[in-house]
């Protein structure tokens, strides 16, 4: 039975922090009173729910192998594609690191697109890539996914 990838981060301890840190802030404005003090309190609950919500979005990373299938979710929903489907790789940089795009056609005849979010994912790039070597060996690779073949080929994660 396949399963999908852990997270390569820990998201746990930030959030921790965040929630103490938020809590203990809007404690002190509270119980001080001074002018303002309303506005300053949503303020700190608001910039807590917006790391927090980050922290959840980056949690929601997901890329699963089976056979010949890649099932990846970035955010919200789950993609699943088939190799001999895949059209195209392209690399697409984030405050991460690399991630790729994949393109794969249907059988209706349209193209679609998904995000494979490899950088918060533990061994995400050399798992896809490993998939698309094997599966997908059809896939036009752009110039930034040939530099990451070439990369984990010499470190010896890929045949």
């Amino acid at each position: 039975m396949a399963h999908p990838l852990e997270l390569s981060y820990n998201w746990q301890t930030p959030a921790v922090f965040a929630t103490v840190g938020a809590f203990t802030c809007v404690g002190v404005v509270v119980r001080s009173r001074v002018t303002g003090w309303p506005a300053a309190a949503v303020l700190v609950v608001v910039l807590w729910a917006l790391f927090t919500g980050i922290l959840f979005l980056r949690t929601r990373a997901y890329l699963l192998v089976d056979g010949d299938r890649l099932t990846v979710r970035r955010f919200r929903t789950f993609h699943t594609v088939r190799g001999m489907d895949v059209l195209a790789v392209r690399e697409y940089l984030t405050p991460h690191g690399p991630s790729y795009r994949l393109t794969a056609g249907a059988a209706d005849g349209r193209t679609r697109r998904m995000v494979a979010p490899v950088t918060l994912l533990r061994d995400g790039r050399a798992t896809l890539f490993a998939w698309i070597l094997a599966e997908a060996p059809h896939a036009e690779l752009d110039a930034g996914s040939l530099r990451a073949v070439d990369a984990l080929q010499s470190k010896g994660l890929l045949p």
